[in-house]
């Protein structure tokens, strides 16, 4: 992607504008090639303004405490809007039609970003909310159903034999055999972890149970065979925690993103493939940056509170 403003000239307030919807619409969805990174980077150094036009893009789109639409068809919509002339009015100068694109889908229960919840469910089951999640509820005389709107969910199941209990994501249902699971939607995957006792998960192809300790993930229409895992790091966001383990830094980056405002960009490709290993408290969602240059050698350049870049040091 060439520099979408141009490097002859200082450029006017509508084009930079302009250029920073541009440069958000092909952040938004990590397409981004390295090259395309080397040149924000330096759309970014070219003009003081350009960053604060981008972190002013970041900010509305983002949103105080909502929950975007990730399906697919709502990301092709946001770049294309992006994309036109109008992008600058539709985000620089109408908040209100901004905040209508980002109207949370409808949800019984839900968490902003760096928030936890646990609620106590109308059977006496508990949910517990990781951040960004929402979650729905269809109770009814023979059936316990709930739907994982966005984020991820951790279930304690009450027992009740007559009252089956399943929860929705997308085209996966998950349903109860015992007493303990996660079901996580993570971009374009869905995953269910079992912590005690077991669950049955189907999809319009195929059906399979998933033990205690294991987890599948579904993309693509296919549920993969359930693999052991460390459920103790997997879930470690429930005691205020992220456990990465030989984890590459592009995907750690990826996760702590969800607890904080703002995006971080790994700008080096080796860099983004390095495997670490780290505990992260996302209680102290305003410590993760520091948290990330104490302990990795990068170096974190921070143009606003809504966007970090991090190269090796």
């Amino acid at each position: 992607m060439h520099d979408p403003i141009g490097k002859s000239s200082p450029p006017a307030s509508v084009d930079t504008s302009r250029g920073a919807a541009e440069w958000f619409a092909l952040l938004l969805d990590d397409s981004a090639t390295p090259n395309d990174l080397a040149d924000f980077r330096a759309w970014l150094e070219a003009d003081s303004s350009n960053a604060a036009a981008y972190a002013d893009i970041e900010r509305l789109w983002l949103g105080a405490g909502m929950v975007p639409d990730k399906s697919e068809s709502a990301q092709l919509s946001r770049r294309k809007l992006l994309k036109t002339g109008s992008a600058f009015v539709v985000i620089a100068s109408s908040a209100l039609a901004t905040a209508a694109y980002l109207r949370p889908v409808p949800a019984d229960f839900r968490t902003g970003k760096g928030e936890t919840r646990t609620i106590t469910l109308p059977d006496g089951s508990i949910a517990e909310l990781s951040t960004a999640s929402a979650i729905s509820l269809a109770y009814s005389a023979t059936m316990r159903a709930i739907t994982l709107v966005d984020g991820e969910a951790f279930f304690t199941v009450a027992t009740d034999s007559s009252r089956p209990f399943v929860v929705n994501a997308g085209s996966l249902n998950t349903v109860a055999l015992g007493t303990q699971f996660s079901v996580a939607k993570e971009d374009d995957r869905i995953v269910v972890a079992v912590v005690e006792h077991s669950v049955r998960v189907s999809s319009p192809f195929e059906a399979l149970d998933v033990q205690e300790g294991q987890s599948v993930v579904f993309a693509n229409d296919r549920i993969s065979t359930p693999s052991e895992i460390d459920v103790g790091s997997r879930l470690s966001w429930r005691d205020g925690k992220l456990v990465f383990i030989s984890t590459p830094l592009e995907d750690a980056v990826r996760a702590l993103s969800k607890w904080r405002r703002g995006k971080m960009i790994v700008m080096a490709s080796a860099l983004a493939k390095r495997p670490v290993t780290l505990i992260v408290d996302v209680r102290r969602a305003g410590n993760i940056l520091q948290t990330l240059e104490n302990g990795l050698p990068i170096r974190v350049d921070t143009y606003s509170p809504w966007l970090a870049l991090i190269y090796p040091r």
